[in-house]
Formats: C-alpha cells, structure tokens, sequence
C-alpha cells in the first residue's frame, strides 16, 4: 500500500512538472506573440501618423492651391471689369462720332472699330463668367427670343454670315436674356470660326413641347468624336477657371457657355451626328420657366458694350448697328 501510495504521489508529481512545463510553454508563447502585436500595433501607428502627416500636407497644399485659385480668379475678374468698362467707353464715344459725321469711308472706319470693341467686351465678359460672376445686366422686360439672337449675332466678328429663321413669337424673361445672348453670341463664334468662311451659319427658332429651341448648324467638316466628348463636357457646366489648366491656347467659349446654361437654366447639346448642312449642329433648349409672352413692342438687346451699365439706358435702339451695318468685317474671330 505505501510503495502504491509513493508511486502515485510519483506519478502527480510528474504531471504536474509535466503541466508546468507546458504552461511556460504556453506562457512564453503568448507573451511571444503579445510581444509580436505589440510590434505590429508600434508598425500601425507609425503608419498611422505617416499617412495623418502626409494627408495634412496634402491638404494644406490642395487649401494653398484653392486659395491661389480664388485669388487668381478675383484678379481675372477684376482684369475682365476693367476690360468691360473700357470697352464701353470705347464705344460710347465711338457712338458720338458716329452721330457727327457722315462721311460714308470714315462712318465704315468707326462701325469696324465699335464692332471690335464689341468683340472686346465679349471676350471679357466670358472671362468674367468663368471666374463666378452671372450675366452682366438684367434687362426690366423680356425680350423677343429672335431679338436676343440678334442681339448675339452682333457681338461677332463674321456676323453676316449668320442666317436667322424664326418661326416663332415668345420672349425670354429679363432675368436671363443677358445670359442666354452672350451664350448665343459665343456658340456662333465657334460654328463661324471652325467653318469655311464662304459658308453659312444657319439659325432656326421654334417651339417644342417643353419650350423653344435655337438650333444652330454650320457648313463645316464636322468634329471627330473626341473633340465632341471634350465640347460636351465643356458645356455640361461645373468647371471654374483654373490658370493652369488653361494651356497656350485657351478655348475659354464653350466652358462659359456651359456655366451660363448651369446658372440660368436652359440646356445646350451638341449632335454627334453631322447637321443638315454637313457640320455640327448645336441646340440650345430654353425651359418655359424661362420664357413668357413678348411685349407689344419688345425691346431688342443693345450693343454687347452696354453690358457692363448697372440700369438698361433710357432709349435701346430698334437693332443692333452691327448687324446692319453694310460691308462688315468677315474674318475668324479670335480665340475665345
């Protein structure tokens, strides 16, 4: 019984070294592996704190490139208002001279040089929209849907290249003729421009369910389809001038085109498929939101250097001189 007894105690004793032995095992093993987290939770903040580090670098250079962004546009629009004002000055006496004389050379002479002007403050006051500013007057009353495009016939160099076929009477609201004349007046700078210059460019106006349309079609060759996907995307709207981003030779037109129509409501595409005529067809939707009955005698747009006034003038003349002036320029606009 005492030698069963002994080898019993024995034999616990051996277990339990047995048991100790395998829990240092176990102790060491854990305290192993808490030492490996403990170094891969050192690795994860590390990281942590390099990737937190980059991201506020990062930041601070997108806030530091936002900032001089915003402060490039402030320049450029102030650059553009100056522009503007000049424009109409330019104008404004040129309209005095205009009223003085009478001598048939020097009356072509001035009509070129006002029309030039013109192109001046067009061209600024595309500028003026892609840095943030909206339209730059607000007429009191609507004006005729076939005013406002004759009014953006005015504002280009060609302008009797363009043909204008109504078959409509509405008006577009004060609010928004401004904004849609000088989208106009730039969409047919680019058909002009990138057509032949013994062709036309052909407007038609009409009614839709929804609206009234203004369709425009060149004679051109055409655009390959990349460079519609581009002008697509530059008149879905969205973008804001970015000096950078403006190469050699910026093409500023159809990106304001695109903001106004963002801004003011209406809706511009461009046909992939070539127009009637065998270039590029663009149509411009107006909403009914935007459109109301015209008035009696409706009052037509004034010369694109009036743009800039605060208050319409007291007296708009019945048309544009530019469109009926005799003999006008009929070269490629400039780059807009």
């Amino acid at each position: 019984m005492t030698q069963w007894c002994g080898a019993a105690a024995g034999g616990l004793a051996v277990l339990a070294l047995v048991a100790a032995a395998r829990f240092h095992a176990v102790t060491v093993t854990l305290r192993g592996r808490l030492a490996d987290q403990d170094r891969e939770l050192d690795r994860l903040r590390a990281d942590l704190a390099e990737a937190l580090d980059r991201r506020s670098a990062e930041n601070a250079a997108v806030q530091q490139e936002q900032d001089l962004n915003s402060a490039t546009r402030r320049a450029f629009l102030s650059v553009a208002r100056r522009i503007l004002v000049m424009a109409h000055d330019q104008q404004a006496g040129l309209d005095e001279m205009e009223r003085t004389h009478d001598d048939p050379a020097l009356l072509d002479g001035l009509l070129k040089a006002d029309h030039a002007a013109a192109q001046q403050a067009r061209l600024a006051q595309t500028l003026a929209v892609l840095c943030g500013a909206r339209a730059g007057r607000h007429w009191p009353e609507p004006v005729a849907l076939e005013d406002v495009v004759r009014g953006a016939q005015s504002r280009i160099l060609p302008f009797q290249r363009v043909v204008v076929r109504s078959r409509i009477e509405t008006a577009v609201v004060g609010a928004a003729a401004e904004a849609l004349i000088h989208a106009v007046a730039e969409l047919l700078d680019n058909a002009t421009r990138y057509s032949p210059p013994s062709t036309q460019v052909f407007v038609t106006l009409m009614s839709v369910h929804n609206g009234a349309v203004v369709e425009i079609d060149d004679c051109g060759v055409g655009m390959p389809e990349q460079a519609v996907e581009k002008a697509a995307a530059a008149l879905a709207g969205g973008g804001s001038l970015e000096v950078s981003r403006l190469g050699e030779v910026p093409q500023l037109g159809l990106a304001a085109v695109g903001r106004l129509a963002e801004q003011y409501g209406f809706r511009v595409t461009l046909s992939s498929a070539p127009s009637p005529y065998g270039g590029v067809r663009v149509v411009v939707l107006l909403p009914n939101a935007l459109l109301t009955e015209p008035l009696p005698t409706a009052l037509p747009p004034a010369p694109a250097g009036t743009l800039v006034l605060p208050a319409p003038p007291a007296r708009v003349p019945s048309q544009p001189r530019a469109v009926a002036a005799p003999g006008g320029p009929e070269r490629s606009a400039p780059a807009a």
